[in-house]
């Protein structure tokens, strides 16, 4: 890992446990072992530090992703995306945390949005494909679940939520 990802790495890590305003460049050079002036070499200031953070960490996760939603087999898509929360949290929470701390900042809710935003339509689809009476409908009623439970692991540990998830997956089967 080079130095310019160690700091990102520490603030992140820092922004996620202590809060953005919270965490000094002074305390992100002391847990990355690093001067403060290369904080301000490699980002500029603090604000672009954070944007760092969350494009690169968006970006990274849309990388690891691909090919995780499967468009042809609709059942299995609403089945992956009901799971997503809890999978992206699982691999990246301090990530998850930080962003559901962010949730007024602009770029924060930008980036989380651009990376939902093909979501709906892909659920529409799936749920058309299925038979189901008004698929718009039930799509964005299982992306409001989607961000609650979001929200959720990002703040907390969860040890019952696989076990909610399946159930929700329950409520979801091709109609009659």
């Amino acid at each position: 890992m080079n130095r310019k990802q160690l700091i990102a790495q520490s603030a992140l890590q820092l922004f996620a446990e202590r809060g953005y305003e919270n965490t000094s460049t002074a305390l992100i050079a002391k847990e990355a072992e690093v001067s403060e002036a290369l904080i301000f070499k490699h980002f500029g200031n603090k604000d672009l530090l954070l944007d760092y953070i969350i494009r690169h960490g968006y970006k990274r996760i849309i990388e690891q992703g691909r090919g995780r939603l499967p468009e042809n087999a609709p059942l299995e898509l609403i089945y992956k995306i009901i799971d997503l929360p809890y999978t992206l949290v699982q691999e990246e929470p301090a990530f998850w945390k930080l962003q559901n701390r962010l949730v007024d900042v602009a770029v924060a809710r930008t980036q989380h949005e651009r990376f939902l935003q093909p979501l709906p339509g892909l659920l529409a689809k799936a749920f058309k494909q299925l038979g189901y009476a008004e698929p718009d409908k039930e799509a964005r009623l299982l992306m409001l679940l989607v961000e609650v439970l979001w929200k959720s692991l990002a703040t907390q540990d969860h040890g019952d939520i696989p076990e909610m998830l399946e159930f929700i997956k329950t409520k979801y089967r091709p109609q009659d």
